[in-house]
Formats: C-alpha cells, structure tokens, sequence
C-alpha cells in the first residue's frame, strides 16, 4: 500500500532520529512488524539519497498517511522468506516456502529470523541463487 509519512511521534527512536528527513517522505508499505504495530516502509528515492543510505524503516501506522493499495512488487519470489546456507560473506540467499527448512533448489538451510517475522526472499539480492530466482517465478 502507498503512504506518506506524516509525523514520527509514535515511531521507534532510531526512525524519528532522521525525522527532519523522512516527515513528507512517499513510498510503499512492504511488511508488517511487531505484531501489527509498526509498517516497514521502503522510501520511493534511491538509496544513494537517503540518509545513510538505508531505504526501508519501521514507522508507526499513526505517523502514516496510506492513500492507496498498490502494491510495491507482483513479483512472485516475494510469497518465499530467506533461508541462508553457507556463513559470513559465503552465505548465499535462496528462496523458502513457509515452514521448511529445505530451498526451492534443494539446499537445507536455516531462516534469517527478525523480531519474530522471516525476511523474504529477494531475487535482487547481490547473493540470491540464481536457481531459486528461476524456481520462484516459475508459475
């Protein structure tokens, strides 16, 4: 869904740390997190443009003004989270249906769980497996 940001009163501190920056910021709202409490909102600029170069941020629903559905992405890699295998910089990236342990290509890997949510699988990724890129857009 497309919002605006509109204040950070209620924000974590970190976010309204870069308030002066982000109030009247656009963008999509990509995830839920805290059990419903808070969007990760990804900013429409690029990164080179935000303030440490970071794109997305936990925002408080109160401190957003959501005026359209729209979704961010159709790709379908995104109905996947992120499973790891490999460590430190060898890791790579690959695609996980929800509640298994094991990628679209066959890989066992472990989740890279946050704050009780998993990341999802991103097919951009400088690390993704190029085998489950292909796997996951496959209807």
């Amino acid at each position: 869904m497309r919002a605006k940001i509109v204040d950070l009163l209620h924000s974590p501190a970190r976010t309204r740390g870069s308030g002066a920056w982000l109030i009247g910021q656009r963008g999509t709202v990509v995830m839920v997190l805290r059990n419903g409490t808070l969007a990760l909102f990804e900013l429409d600029d690029a990164a080179h443009d935000l303030p440490g170069g970071v794109r997305r941020w936990p925002v408080h629903w109160d401190d957003l003004l959501v005026y359209g559905t729209e979704s961010g992405s159709d790709h379908p890699c995104e109905a996947y989270r992120l499973g790891l295998s490999g460590t430190g910089r060898q890791a790579v990236q690959h695609a996980v249906p929800l509640d298994t342990k094991i990628s679209l290509c066959g890989e066992p890997v472990y989740p890279l769980p946050v704050c009780g949510w998993s990341m999802p699988f991103s097919p951009t990724a400088d690390r993704a497996c190029p085998n489950c890129i292909h796997l996951a857009a496959l209807p």
